[in-house]
């Protein structure tokens, strides 16, 4: 029978991760204001710009839920001789029978100096870090427990939990092996392709509405509305139209370099630029309504 053992944190301890609560907060904030707002806005036929502060909203949520449900998944275990270390930056294993493992200290030759990709706060430190020796590894410590730095010979990883003498008796203990630099730095090229793949649909749906509304709206469009609904901002139709591009294309790009380091770019990204193209489509539907008017 394979060996299943580990640590798995318990739901308080996720809950403690302060992100958490940084994006609840925000999309509490904006629900806030768009529910404080909501009858000038609809006084103002701005019925557009109040559904942005929902879809706005969602963004901070949906990444709230995702560290809730990443941090939820984190920690480590040992199935049959692999032991498979889960952090912020991604999964990582290491095969126990050419491992060997030693007890290092948070300030010593094995200690965190800097944060490549993760999380950390306060003694919690999860994602890839560099050491003090200039070595990368993969890190999940907590706050009161011994740390132990496992190798062997392709991937480092700090782990500080409850649970590590369990592991203990199934690794040697000695000098260990010296991780090359690279094939340390986590790399997702199909996150990268499928945020590529949403930025184009983004571009195209940009240049669809475009052709759409040209001849719909004026020569001068309103680009800005202030918090209480009135226009306050205009640009030329084509300069809104290029902006719009520009701003998509930033956006993809950012979001597509970010992706190839971490799924969680991919997901977020999607929503900015899905949350973009419907408030340019409410812009020009707003400048279209505004032109049958006059």
């Amino acid at each position: 029978m394979p060996i299943t053992f580990g640590y798995q944190p318990a739901v308080g301890t996720v809950l403690q991760d302060p992100s958490i609560w940084i994006c609840v907060g925000i999309a509490v904030l904006l629900i806030a204001v768009g529910l404080f707002r909501r009858r000038v806005f609809l006084e103002h036929g701005a019925k557009g710009l109040l559904t942005t502060f929902w879809l706005f909203a969602c963004v901070p949520f949906l990444l709230a839920v995702y560290i809730f449900v990443s941090g939820f998944r984190s920690g480590w275990r040992l199935v049959g001789g692999m032991l498979q270390v889960r952090t912020d930056a991604g999964v990582t294993e290491i095969d126990l029978a050419r491992a060997h493992a030693a007890w290092v200290t948070q300030n010593g030759f094995y200690g965190l100096a800097d944060r490549l990709l993760g999380t950390s706060a306060g003694a919690y430190a999860s994602g890839l870090f560099r050491l003090n020796n200039g070595q990368v590894a993969d890190v999940y410590v907590l706050a009161g427990a011994p740390r132990l730095a496992v190798s062997d010979g392709h991937a480092l990883v700090i782990l500080g939990t409850p649970g590590l003498d369990a592991l203990v008796r199934h690794v040697s203990m000695g000098v260990l092996p010296t991780v090359p630099p690279a094939n340390v730095l986590p790399f997702h090229p199909v996150a990268g392709l499928v945020t590529l793949a949403v930025s184009a649909a983004m571009l195209l749906v940009h240049v669809a509405m475009w052709r759409r509304y040209r001849t719909r709206v004026p020569d001068r469009v309103t680009s800005h509305w202030d918090v209480s609904g009135r226009p306050n901002g205009q640009m030329s139709r084509a300069g809104f139209y290029r902006w719009g591009l520009g701003v998509a294309v930033g956006l993809g790009i950012l979001f597509t370099f970010i992706s190839c380091m971490t799924w969680a770019a991919c997901l977020l990204g999607a929503l900015v630029e899905l949350s973009i193209a419907l408030l340019w489509g409410m812009v020009w539907r707003a400048n279209a309504r505004s032109a049958r008017i006059a």
